[in-house]
């Protein structure tokens, strides 16, 4: 029988650059942080090869809690999404929102969005 031992690590924090939140695939970790700022805010990848092929994690995207001119921009033409849709983000102050990933190739990343997420209805 087999045993797998599940290593818990921080997000690593990603610190934009001119509202471009750069995800660095070479970096320690799997899952990452981001605080959107309140501009139009772009996600790119970084690193991608064939070294990271396998690579999965998740990226979890914060709202500011002013949202004047909060956008997100289109991911670059290595990420593919569910039915190649576009993703809707959340634009929302304080809001919540993840962006799974997996990469399946040297230039090529599945993303998943999944937004709005809020507190769990209590009876």
């Amino acid at each position: 029988m087999a045993i797998f031992h599940h290593i818990i690590q921080p997000l690593v924090t990603i610190t934009h650059s001119s509202n471009t939140h750069t995800v660095d695939l070479d970096a320690a970790g799997n899952n990452y942080s981001i605080t959107a700022t309140n501009a139009a805010n772009t996600i790119t990848f970084s690193n991608l090869d064939a070294t990271r092929v396998g690579k999965a994690g998740t990226i979890v995207i914060t709202n500011p809690s002013s949202v004047g001119s909060l956008s997100f921009q289109p991911l670059a033409a290595t990420c593919y999404t569910p039915g190649s849709s576009e993703i809707s983000y959340n634009t929302s102050a304080n809001a919540v929102a993840v962006l799974s990933y997996f990469v399946s190739a040297s230039n090529k990343i599945l993303i998943n969005y999944v937004g709005a997420f809020g507190s769990y209805p209590q009876p």
